[in-house]
C-alpha cells in the first residue's frame, strides 16, 4: 500500500515532463463555458447547460446498460459538476442521480451516472445486486476511493467559507491569462499567483514538519473544482520537494491550496520506518490497531 502511494507521487511528478506532443482536446475555455452556463436561484437550485438533451442521453444509456433489469427511468436529478485540470490530463463531468423502476420490484431504486460534456457521453459503474435488491458501485472503485484524500478533513469540502461560481470562472480564466501572457502551449499551464502560493507552501512545510530543513522545489500538479446545490469548493495540488534532516535524498510532500481561504493543508505523514512521506488511510490505521 505504501509503495503504491509513492508510485502515485512519482507518476504525478514525472507526468509533467511527458506531456510534450500529447493532445489534450478539452480546452480550459470549455470549463469557463460550462460554469457560465449554470443558473442558480436563491434556494441554491442549479441547472446545467442543455439539461433536456442530457436527460435523453441518460435514459438511452439506462435502457442499453440494464435492459433486463430496468423497466423505465422515472426521474433524473442533476447532482454535481466537477472539473480536473493538469498538464497531462483535463476532463470534466456532471453527475446525475437516476430514479428507476426495476422489474418485479415495487419500490423505486436509485443509481448514479456521469455525463462528459466534451464527448457527450454517459457512463456509469453501478451494478444491480439481486440478493440486496439495490444498485451498488463496483468493489474495485470502492477500494480506489479509499486512496483519495479526505477533503473535509483538509478544510476544503464542507467549509463554512465556500467558493462561488465566479471563483471557479476566475481561477480557470487565470490559467488562460497566464498561458497567453507567457505565450505557453496548451499543456504548459500554470495557475495565477503561483509565486505567492509557493511562499505559503514553503512556510507551511518548514513550520509543520520538524524534520524538514528546507523546501527545494515546488511543482504545481493539478486544479479541481466541485459544484452542487449543497457544496462548492476548489483546490490546487502541489508537490513540494523537501530536504529532510539526516537524509541525503530529497523527499516529496503533497500539499493542497484552497484559493478561497488561502490556506495550505496536507494529509501526508512522515513514516520514519520507510523514510518517506505517505498518505495514511484511516482504514489502515484502524486495522493496525485491531490486530
Amino acid at each position: 500500500m505504501k509503495l503504491r502511494f509513492l508510485a502515485t507521487i512519482l507518476f504525478l511528478l514525472f507526468a509533467n515532463t511527458l506531456v510534450n506532443g500529447q493532445v489534450i482536446n478539452v480546452k480550459i475555455e470549455d470549463f469557463v463555458t460550462q460554469h457560465n452556463g449554470f443558473e442558480e436561484n436563491e434556494e441554491g437550485e442549479i441547472n446545467p447547460i442543455n439539461l433536456k438533451e442530457i436527460n435523453k442521453r441518460i435514459r438511452f444509456f439506462i435502457e442499453e446498460k440494464y435492459p433486463k433489469i430496468v423497466d423505465l427511468t422515472r426521474n433524473i436529478i442533476w447532482d454535481s459538476y466537477e472539473t480536473f485540470l493538469s498538464p497531462s490530463d483535463r476532463h470534466h463531468s456532471h453527475t446525475f442521480i437516476v430514479q428507476v423502476k426495476v422489474k418485479d420490484i415495487d419500490r423505486l431504486k436509485y443509481l448514479e451516472v456521469h455525463y462528459d460534456p466534451y464527448e457527450k457521453k454517459v457512463t456509469g459503474n453501478f451494478q444491480w445486486i439481486p440478493e440486496d435488491e439495490e444498485f451498488y458501485i463496483v468493489n474495485s472503485q470502492v477500494e480506489d476511493l479509499k486512496l483519495l484524500p479526505n477533503l473535509k478533513e483538509l478544510s476544503i469540502s464542507n467549509n463554512d467559507k465556500k467558493a462561488s461560481l465566479n471563483d471557479f470562472i476566475d481561477e480557470h480564466q487565470g490559467f488562460i491569462d497566464e498561458r497567453d501572457r507567457l505565450n505557453l502551449s496548451e499543456n504548459e499551464i500554470i495557475p495565477l499567483n503561483v509565486g505567492k502560493i509557493n511562499k505559503l507552501i514553503r512556510s507551511f512545510s518548514e513550520s509543520n514538519y520538524a524534520n524538514v530543513e528546507y523546501t527545494r522545489n515546488i511543482i504545481w500538479d493539478s486544479y479541481s473544482t466541485f459544484l452542487s446545490p449543497f457544496d462548492k469548493y476548489n483546490f490546487h495540488v502541489f508537490i513540494a520537494q523537501v530536504k529532510v534532516k539526516g537524509i541525503d535524498r530529497l523527499k516529496y510532500l503533497e500539499v493542497f491550496y484552497n484559493p478561497v481561504t488561502e490556506k495550505i493543508t496536507t494529509d501526508f505523514e512522515w513514516i520514519e520506518a520507510d523514510e518517506e512521506f505517505f498518505r495514511v488511510p484511516k482504514t489502515d490505521e484502524s486495522d493496525e490497531s485491531d490486530s
